[in-house]
């Protein structure tokens, strides 16, 4: 049965199994996978033809090249090249440098002037990709599994470096030795979250090693933490054991670890802690319990929130606090009406601690504490069990909130954002208006809010941003690409608006966006237009 790629002819996959197992794995054959980097965007950028005469290209330059060996298209940008001993590798070595120098021809000549092409990548951001290349690895001659799919594996891994991009390695084998060569704690401190941070199982042995051995304290902290992360059997067992440790900061990270790893589970396995001398480690269990979602554990933290803190020179207030952070994690509304008393309590601390408590978990009870302040809309709010009278009383304060400082506008912003109620022509006007002052982050969370809320811009809108961008403000790029992409998904405006500010700008990820949403509203215009002669 012929097995040929239809765009270069040459052998399929069938065949490049069947060569792979012949005369790789039974012989003493190499196998090259080569496959061209960023081929997509530059597929898309200059279209499909063009594609294919890039790839017909390179497989002519790879059978000229190595004369004596195998080659396999894959399909795509991809080949298989199987041959023997230096001059193979030299062979293939050579195509790559002969289809660097011809890549140019395939750039019109601005793009060949600029290194490269602006596109838009596969994640959907603009940016700038260089000329194309070849990415090529080659089998390890002691690898045993070889596979197209093994190869393909490292050559994306190969992509990856030769674009600047990190690769994940396992980060125990260096902590093991950090360990034998006495490495700087804080520098082995690093290696230890890290292990954490990547769950790496083959770190268990070194980490256990730590707990169990005559390591300071700060490594034995570091260690139950990541103990934490990685979270299988083994690592809770040790945990479990660690919460008897003679540091109280190690009982702490033991708490905060077996919490991270076991969830709802670890409630009753820490709730003994309360006992601990130390306040860290009530602390981290009054918080645990919360973020573990055991519910059965309220009354502690009801306590815990009430009770004066035991012992002389420790702080009530901020085991208090810890208590209250534990109830805002469990966000149970059961529990408002016990923080409202609180709140009402002139003599109870911390009594901003119980305020934010009771917005963290909601009601209308939580509605009329924030009203009553008649400040501003706090950073969080839960919107849950409340009236809709009450709710719109909080979206005029959340709308007179937007023209505060960053923390109070953000906050006003988060509101609008959970907020389900249908909005008021009040409020989106409200919104559009921040188009005048929002930046960055808070600019492009904006937009995606009112393309979220169905809201079409305006004029006004236009005005505010063109007005901002030929003054010099910085808004941020990828901020007005968003606010070009609702433009283009909602309307509501001329494409010619976009002519000045917009399509003529020096941002070139700017212009680009600018040109699509022009391409839309231009399209909706004329598709509107074409149904009214219809109809008329």
């Amino acid at each position: 049965m012929i097995d040929l790629n239809p765009l270069t002819g040459l052998p399929g996959n069938r065949s490049i199994r069947k060569t792979l197992r012949n005369m790789v794995l039974a012989g003493d054959g190499i196998a090259a996978y080569v496959d061209i980097v960023d081929f997509k965007p530059f597929n898309d950028y200059y279209g499909f033809a063009l594609g294919d005469s890039v790839i017909r290209r390179l497989s002519q330059i790879l059978e000229e090249s190595i004369p004596d060996g195998f080659v396999g298209h894959i399909g795509g940008d991809d080949f298989i090249c199987v041959g023997k001993g230096m001059g193979f590798k030299t062979g293939v070595e050579n195509a790559r440098q002969r289809f660097r120098s011809i890549v140019p021809g395939f750039y019109t000549a601005r793009d060949r002037e600029l290194g490269g092409i602006e596109t838009f990548g596969r994640t959907g951001n603009y940016k700038f990709l260089p000329l194309l290349d070849i990415s090529v690895v080659f089998t390890d001659p002691f690898e045993k599994n070889i596979s197209v799919e093994s190869l393909a594996g490292k050559a994306g891994r190969a992509k990856k470096l030769l674009k600047g991009e990190q690769i994940a390695e396992s980060v125990y084998p260096v902590l093991e030795k950090a360990l034998e060569q006495g490495y700087s704690v804080e520098h082995t401190k690093a290696l230890i979250e890290a292990c954490g941070v990547l769950r790496e199982e083959g770190a268990v042995p070194s980490l256990s090693g730590i707990l169990k051995g005559r390591y300071s304290w700060k490594l034995r902290k570091s260690a139950a933490l990541a103990l934490g992360y990685i979270g299988n059997a083994q690592c809770t067992e040790l945990l479990l054991n660690s919460l008897g440790d003679s540091n109280p900061h190690v009982r702490t990270r033991s708490v905060e670890g077996l919490v991270i790893s076991m969830g709802r589970e670890s409630g009753e396995l820490i709730a003994h802690m309360l006992d601990d001398r130390s306040t860290w480690v009530r602390r981290a269990v009054l918080r645990g319990i919360g973020y573990a979602g055991w519910h059965d554990g309220l009354h502690y933290l009801r306590s815990g929130a009430t009770c004066k803190a035991p012992g002389p020179g420790i702080n009530t207030s901020m085991e208090r606090m810890a208590a209250l952070d534990g109830i805002s994690l469990l966000g149970t509304s059961e529990e408002a009406e016990f923080l409202a008393g609180l709140c009402g309590d002139r003599g109870y601390f911390p009594i901003e601690g119980a305020y934010k408590a009771l917005c963290s978990v909601g009601t209308d009870a939580a509605a009329l504490e924030v009203i009553r302040r008649n400040g501003t809309v706090p950073a969080v709010l839960n919107l849950t069990d409340m009236s809709m009278a009450n709710l719109r009383k909080l979206e005029a304060l959340a709308v007179g909130s937007l023209s505060g400082d960053d923390n109070v506008a953000t906050g006003a912003l988060r509101f609008f954002e959970g907020f389900s109620l249908e909005l008021s022509e009040f409020t989106a006007s409200g919104l559009r208006n921040c188009l005048g002052s929002f930046s960055g982050d808070m600019f492009r969370r904006l937009v995606i809010l009112l393309d979220s809320r169905g809201l079409a811009a305006d004029m006004s809108c236009i005005a505010r941003v063109a007005s901002r961008i030929d003054s010099g403000q910085q808004i941020g790029t990828s901020a007005l690409t968003a606010f070009l992409g609702w433009v283009s998904r909602r309307g509501g405006v001329p494409p010619g608006c976009l002519l000045n500010s917009f399509l003529r700008g020096d941002r070139r990820a700017v212009a680009a966006s600018a040109a699509l949403a022009v391409r839309s509203l231009a399209s909706r215009d004329l598709t509107q237009m074409k149904n009214r002669e219809t109809i008329s």
